[in-house]
């Protein structure tokens, strides 16, 4: 009975030791997250009959220190730094939806700010377009008011050359009419005869 008793403390006592031994060591990384929607118990060993360690909560991250393929089970470092085995089925390797929330709505709020900027600027690039359009009505305006000055300008100054020439063409025929009248009235003048110096 003595016997019995021994051998089975033996077997308790080297089955962590055993199990260790036969598990996969790898580097310890901290890309493995606990799955979302759950909680998993850590324990003291690789497999469920270990003493439970505590609970880890769904979506945090934990670094992996070793895998025991065997017994399913993966040894990891929580970010409380506690150490224990948990089961690997509840581990994955992307990052988990409670980690990637605070991420996405940092990124949503930048992505807001971005927007508020764009908007605010798109606003004073349509303040200062609907400035630039009222100026661009009021030079139109006062270049049709030049336009309309120059076109009235032009056409007195026409009327005054017309005016001007018809003038000194009437200057002219007054001239010319007035020196054929006098020549006409200079040959009706009786010429003097000239006094005869040669008397006897």
């Amino acid at each position: 009975m003595r016997l019995l008793t021994f051998l089975v403390g033996l077997m308790v006592v080297g089955l962590p030791v055993f199990a260790q031994e036969t598990s996969d060591s790898s580097a310890a990384t901290a890309d493995h997250y606990i799955a979302d929607n759950l909680f998993i118990y850590m324990h003291s060993g690789p497999g469920r009959n270990y003493r439970i360690l505590g609970s880890v909560e769904a979506g945090l991250p934990v670094a992996v220190l070793e895998t025991n393929t065997e017994k399913g089970f993966t040894e990891i470092r929580d970010p409380d730094g506690r150490e224990g085995w948990v089961e690997s089925q509840y581990l994955i390797d992307t990052i988990s939806r409670r980690t990637q929330l605070p991420l996405l709505s940092q990124r949503l709020a930048d992505s807001e700010q971005q927007l508020n900027r764009a908007q605010s600027r798109t606003a004073a690039l349509n303040k200062e377009l609907a400035q630039v359009k009222q100026q661009n009505t009021q030079l139109q305006a006062e270049l049709n008011q030049a336009q309309q000055s120059v076109t009235a300008l032009q056409q007195q100054v026409g009327d005054q050359d017309a005016q001007e020439r018809y003038r000194m063409f009437s200057y002219g025929g007054i001239v010319a009419g007035a020196g054929v009248i006098l020549g006409i009235i200079v040959t009706f003048i009786p010429k003097r005869r000239r006094r005869n110096d040669n008397w006897m």
